[in-house]
């Protein structure tokens, strides 16, 4: 055993074996992954609902700035492709309640403000709020403001925030509904002036402490996604300054960013801080610039040169004039341990569609299994492994086939494993250790296959052979 490995499992020891309070582990599913390409598509079928005690969907769904009713923004995904229907079935195992968010980082902020504004607007909002609700089983909701007074707000609306949570609350404690709010967390002057915080605290059930911010690629400045100390904008400092103005720690609910933030180097100055030329470049998966999907980025990580701040407490790497923040185990824990030390409510996986569902690089759900063996019931999972590359991935040396797709390959060496692909129209020949055309390699290749618009399978159903073909 390794000495870090001797350490990390110390550290399970110390945070996983004293546990008394109870915790939430919040899991974010951004319905948008579905737009994602290849490997990083997500669907429903890939959450393991033992990991999660809430869950809340995101994206499709805002405000209608005229009426103040909502307003589904994205119909070919919510409605036609149905993923609505599957809500109710959803709660099984650790889940206990399914959210949905309104708003987020592409959500006008002026259709918020001039729906706060009128009571009549207000009083739409709560109707139409209640009705799809109830329509689709969802046992709560995440006001997403991304943010009030600023973006196209106005200054009152930090008053008239107060009151739409205000009265949202009676509906909702009548109903017996859940009302979370996502708030910047950040200590940003300009981002905490939109907020009142002792009254957001007072009239919610849970407040989400977003760490990371959309617009961090475009302040051309390297920037940590969720540095623990030493930055501004630390998650210590955000803590501290939530509980001393808020109070209630229990409400606090801390989100860990699980997606990788890319910048592009200016003359290859990688010293966090430093000025950069903006976003880095849009993958083939995810083809959004600034942000990969942590499955996307993890299969690559070995040609990337990789190093931890001490300080911060968090990774990054560069390669070529790319550089990247992202979250590893060995971060999470250290916020896990901070938000405990806090008694803060539980933590929000940011998003669990960018997690290493599929275990490429280890255990499936990786980063989420890191963060619900610290927060979630032990007694809701059969095995409890720390999410590293364990040796057991690679037991020699060499290059192998993978077991399903007959394209894919892997090399084991020194014991970390690294993923490739053979071109369109080539298998990867273990003879041969070459990719060569697929009619001169044999390949058994029993696939079940699965197009969108096909039935969708369950958790308990799926068959381990699934091919997804667009």
């Amino acid at each position: 055993m390794t000495s870090f490995q001797y350490v990390f499992m110390i550290m399970i020891f110390l945070i996983c074996g004293c546990i008394a309070k109870e915790y939430n582990v919040f899991c974010q599913y951004d319905l948008g992954s579905y737009y994602y390409k290849g490997r990083s598509q997500f669907f429903e079928w890939h959450l393991d609902s033992r990991l999660c005690t809430h869950l809340v969907l995101g994206s499709g769904i805002g405000v209608d700035g005229d009426s103040g009713e909502l307003r589904i923004t994205d119909k070919i995904l919510l409605l036609e492709k149905d993923k609505l229907s599957s809500v109710k079935t959803m709660k099984w195992d650790s889940i206990k309640k399914v959210m949905f968010t309104i708003g987020g980082w592409e959500e006008d902020s002026s259709s918020f403000s001039r729906m706060v504004a009128s009571p009549k607007k207000r009083d739409n909002f709560y109707s139409s709020m209640l009705e799809f609700m109830f329509r689709w089983g969802f046992d709560g909701v995440q006001i997403d403001w991304r943010y009030p007074t600023l973006l196209g707000g106005h200054p009152d609306d930090r008053q008239n925030f107060v009151i739409l949570l205000e009265e949202l609350g009676l509906i909702f404690r009548k109903n017996q509904l859940i009302l979370m709010v996502a708030v910047l967390g950040r200590r940003d002057n300009r981002i905490l002036e939109s907020y009142n915080i002792p009254e957001i605290v007072n009239h919610s059930d849970f407040i989400h402490l977003m760490m990371h911010d959309e617009q961090d690629p475009y302040h051309l400045r390297l920037a940590y996604n969720a540095p623990l100390v030493g930055y501004e904008g630390s998650v210590t400092d955000s803590i501290m300054h939530w509980k001393r103005n808020g109070g209630a720690p229990e409400k606090l609910i801390l989100g860990i960013p699980l997606f990788v933030r890319s910048f592009t180097m200016d003359r290859n100055q990688s010293t966090v801080g430093s000025a950069c030329k903006g976003p880095g470049r849009q993958t083939k998966q995810s083809h959004r610039p600034g942000f990969m999907t942590y499955n996307e980025w993890c299969v690559q990580q070995s040609k990337w040169s990789r190093m931890f701040d001490q300080l911060a407490k968090v990774p990054y790497a560069t390669r070529g004039d790319q550089w990247v923040s992202y979250e590893n185990p060995r971060s999470i824990w250290a916020k896990m341990h901070l938000l405990q030390e806090h008694k803060l409510g539980g933590a929000m996986a940011w998003t669990i569609d960018v997690d290493d569902f599929r275990g490429r690089c280890g255990e499936q759900h990786g980063l989420l299994r890191v963060i619900f063996s610290a927060l979630g019931d032990k007694n809701g999972l059969t095995t409890e492994k720390p999410t590293t590359e364990a040796s057991g991935l690679c037991p020699h040396d060499g290059f192998s086939r993978d077991g399903w797709d007959c394209r894919l390959y892997h090399e084991c060496r020194d014991g970390e494993r690294i993923y490739y692909e053979c071109l369109e129209g080539q298998y990867f020949d273990e003879n041969q250790i070459v990719c060569r055309p697929a009619a001169e390699v044999k390949c058994d290749q029993n696939f079940v296959i699965w197009r969108p618009g096909m039935p969708v399978y369950s958790y308990d159903n799926m068959p381990l052979n699934l091919k997804i073909v667009e």
